[in-house]
């Protein structure tokens, strides 16, 4: 019989401590992506991105940067969120996910996968929900 994981069975204490190491390691993926984007904009230096492109290209990254650094932000007080267990950090962290997609596109996918990984730890179950294993 191989041994299987279930968020079910854990303490509460322990979800929330692993839901918010979760959500920070998809919060942290999300600091290059903005800075990337901000240094493709030329309002910073960071990685020496030598852009050549319109002006309106050059805005549209710089806004961009700047939303997905919110968006990081916003990551980070729901993993604050998760780790004291308020009940709204579930709510945040999958916002957090899905509005990434706007601001990085497909470059998001592994943060918003954490996001929601620690979203699902967060996930309220009761004992008759959990399917039994013989």
């Amino acid at each position: 019989m191989t041994p299987s994981f279930d968020s079910a069975h854990l303490d509460v204490d322990a979800r929330n401590a692993a839901a918010g190491g979760l959500a920070i390691l998809g919060a942290l993926g999300g600091i290059p992506l903005g800075l990337a984007q901000l240094d493709f904009a030329g309002l910073i230096d960071v990685f020496s991105i030598d852009a050549d492109g319109s002006a309106a290209l050059h805005a549209i990254a710089g806004i961009a940067g700047c939303l997905t650094l919110l968006n990081v932000g916003v990551a980070f007080s729901g993993a604050v969120l998760a780790f004291v267990g308020a009940r709204h950090a579930r709510v945040v962290l999958i916002a957090c996910a899905l509005t990434g997609f706007a601001t990085a596109l497909m470059l998001w996918l592994p943060n918003a996968i954490a996001l929601a990984g620690a979203a699902a730890l967060l996930t309220r179950t009761t004992g008759h929900d959990v399917p039994q294993t013989s």
